[in-house]
């Protein structure tokens, strides 16, 4: 997790701890507002010399910081799981590599991608008329990123503006500051001209500051609650949004499926990223000739997993990324505890280890009406989706 120190003043800055520990891995400035005003301007003064740049130009651009990347990979891995207390093998797998995948492909193909189009005018056409659609970069896109994924959400965003012309401000979390301020070396050292890209790390009030700057869109990935305020701040300057949101998503299992084979599934939809994901499997549906059959297969994967620090190899699942997540699933938990529900593995924090490790809790007989007839659903996962400010 990570914390700012001092009063919010120019200079105050974000202590960066290893969740798992609690030892300080490093600091990142407290953007004030007017630090983030100038921080807009500067991409805007930049984005111009970089529209006018050919796909193929900002192509390479891409494709270089795609090698240091590789090149980095492992140092990567090992900040990103430091910072979240994800397994480091997981940062690799659920963020390095798609996003390596992302870069090649939008380096590649956004010529085509953002190629004129014509648009069929009808029997206009005999009057010599004609339509294109002609796609053209919006200016500076503000992207304000989740610390469940602080490395391929924000850095598949920045990607994808960037390659359509766009200058990017950056707002990594307040928890996960030293992944975006990485996504900025790796992309200057590839060659991205100053100012293009702009990383303004703080909290909740500098991704405020950042809607309000005058960016000309906004990308949000976070929590519904926060969503709606970034949205209704948006609209007072008529800036588009892409909001990004948590989710509660369910698994159903047909009475013809392989029993093992989907077990396998929902414990890895369940607990990668100890749950702190928005399409995690957190409830199965499960059809009752082969409910038991699978609950006993999802009990015996589950207790399986070895949990531990992130940056251990025999690590398959980690600590939560902050103390505050954790707080709430014990809370979601002993609710459903409270209501009925059976905790067939888990279903309580673990006392004996620092840090907040929450173990992989599957549950049975969950009251979903909490107060009718308990439907008897298996309910898996560690964490709710509910992002900081």
């Amino acid at each position: 997790m990570a914390q700012t120190i001092a009063a919010k003043s120019p200079g105050a800055e974000i202590i960066c701890h290893d969740p798992t520990t609690g030892e300080e891995i490093g600091r990142a400035p407290l953007f004030m507002p007017e630090e983030v005003a100038h921080a807009v301007a500067r991409a805007r003064e930049a984005q111009a010399a970089w529209a006018a740049m050919s796909f193929r130009e900002r192509g390479r651009v891409i494709l270089n910081a795609r090698q240091i990347v590789l090149k980095e990979l492992e140092e990567i891995a090992f900040l990103i799981s430091l910072e979240t207390g994800k397994p480091v093998s997981e940062a690799i797998s659920l963020e390095l590599t798609p996003s390596l995948d992302l870069m090649q492909y939008f380096a590649r193909k956004t010529a085509n991608l953002l190629s004129p189009r014509r648009i069929s005018v009808g029997q206009y056409w005999t009057m010599g008329r004609s339509s294109y659609e002609i796609y053209k970069p919006l200016g500076v896109v503000g992207v304000i990123s989740p610390w469940n994924f602080p490395w391929a959400t924000p850095l598949d965003e920045v990607v994808m503006a960037l390659m359509a012309g766009n200058a990017v401000v950056l707002k990594p979390s307040e928890l996960t500051p030293l992944s975006g301020l990485k996504i900025k070396e790796v992309l200057a050292q590839a060659g991205l001209p100053d100012g293009v890209l702009e990383v303004v790390t703080g909290d909740g009030s500098t991704g405020a500051a950042l809607v309000g700057a005058g960016v000309n869109k906004i990308m949000f990935t976070g929590s519904v609650a926060t969503g709606k305020r970034v949205a209704e701040a948006a609209a007072k300057y008529l800036i588009p949004v892409v909001l990004e949101l948590g989710g509660k998503d369910p698994m159903v299992v047909l009475d013809d499926a392989n029993v093992e084979n989907a077990a396998r599934a929902a414990v890895w939809g369940a607990f990668a990223n100890c749950g702190q994901s928005c399409s995690s499997v957190e409830r199965c549906y499960v059809h009752e000739s082969i409910a038991e059959l699978f609950i006993a297969q999802v009990v015996k994967e589950t207790r399986r997993l070895h949990q531990g620090p992130g940056t251990d190899k025999t690590t398959d699942v980690g600590s939560m990324s902050s103390e505050r997540q954790l707080r709430i699933v014990e809370r979601h938990v002993n609710q459903a505890i409270d209501n009925g529900a059976v905790a067939l593995t888990g279903g309580e924090r673990l006392r004996e280890v620092t840090g907040p490790f929450y173990p992989p809790t599957v549950l049975t007989n969950v009251n979903h009406t909490y107060g009718r007839d308990a439907r008897g659903d298996l309910w898996t996962g560690a964490a709710n989706h509910e992002f900081p400010d």
